[in-house]
């Protein structure tokens, strides 16, 4: 494990406990107190560097989850060392970069996969399943709605303003992709700040449309901040039907306050996707012995940093955009 902060610390304890033919050889952090408590608290071994971690002849492959402006270094510097890499989303913080994470990968002959975990969610995968398969029809209309329960706080303009589009957006923008089975061609796109302004360090709020190549559209809203819990819908309508994943029952009202509880919600993403880390880190660990390839590629990575990155520009420049 390369970076055992929230989300290298889960994939961390799924491996340990919950990947059959996987051995948790040794995890790194830039903070030394973080990679020693974890070290301890899961029965493994804190290396002082990722050089030092990579060195390791034990080591059969990483997870890379440290902070993404780290992502393409990790990924580049496992790949050289010949070890498999699962990298987690984005795969890297401009296209120059993931296409050099790509080129790494296969010059080293690596197994290289991205962390988009919806793909293994069982009600993402089986509304996958339904519309690959035509049971409805052609799809005509994605629509995704991703909303943090709460959102950063920090002086303005501390984060990028484009890292609600590369870090929440991005996981409906390959979800949308993947769901479809088609590439987009033009994306439009919005940024804007809808909370408190004075302790908001970058947009909260993005909504995006996009057009494929082969006629269908997608709507995508994500948000920092909902403040009710952490709520994710995605719609697909097709020729003859439709598929909801998650939304409520159908009612004439529904209220979300925050502080109340919520049957059919969660309070944020590691609680909503328990089965998918689980799920896709067992994909990484079999596909590694099987040496077969990998469900989501560098290239999938690369295409959905591509779209986020044509939807910042459109939000500059109020245009539609095409990826590149």
């Amino acid at each position: 494990m390369i970076g055992v902060g929230l989300m290298g610390r889960r994939h961390a304890e799924n491996l340990a406990r919950a990947v059959d033919g996987a051995r948790l050889v040794a995890v790194t952090d830039a903070d030394e107190s973080t990679r020693e408590r974890v070290a301890t608290e899961l029965g493994t071994t804190a290396s002082a560097s990722m050089d030092a971690l990579l060195q390791r002849a034990d080591v059969r492959a990483v997870i890379v989850a440290s902070p993404k402006r780290f992502h393409e270094e990790h990924a580049v510097s496992a790949a050289k060392a010949g070890k498999d890499v699962f990298l987690e989303k984005p795969i890297a913080t401009s296209l120059e970069g993931a296409d050099r994470v790509i080129a790494a990968a296969r010059k080293g002959g690596i197994r290289l996969q991205v962390g988009f975990q919806r793909r293994y969610d069982p009600a993402y995968a089986e509304a996958r399943k339904l519309v690959s398969g035509g049971a409805l029809g052609r799809p005509l209309f994605y629509r995704g709605v991703n909303r943090d329960l709460l959102a950063p706080v920090g002086p303005p303009g501390s984060m990028d303003a484009n890292d609600i589009l590369t870090e929440s957006a991005i996981h409906d923008l390959d979800g949308a992709c993947w769901m479809m089975s088609d590439e987009v061609v033009g994306v439009r796109a919005t940024l804007a700040i809808v909370g408190d302004r004075a302790t908001s360090p970058s947009s909260d709020l993005t909504m995006i449309e996009l057009a494929f190549s082969r006629g269908a559209v997608a709507h995508i809203e994500a948000m920092w901040g909902a403040q009710y819990a952490y709520d994710i819908r995605s719609e697909i309508l097709c020729e003859s039907g439709a598929i909801i994943v998650g939304g409520f029952s159908q009612t004439m009202l529904t209220v979300l306050r925050a502080g109340e509880r919520h049957e059919d919600l969660y309070p944020g993403f590691l609680e909503r996707y328990v089965d998918a880390y689980v799920a896709e880190l067992r994909d990484f660990v079999g596909g590694v012995l099987d040496r077969r390839p990998p469900a989501v590629t560098g290239e999938d990575g690369r295409r959905a940093l591509a779209i986020a990155f044509a939807a910042a520009r459109s939000a500059a420049t109020t245009r539609r955009v095409t990826p590149g």
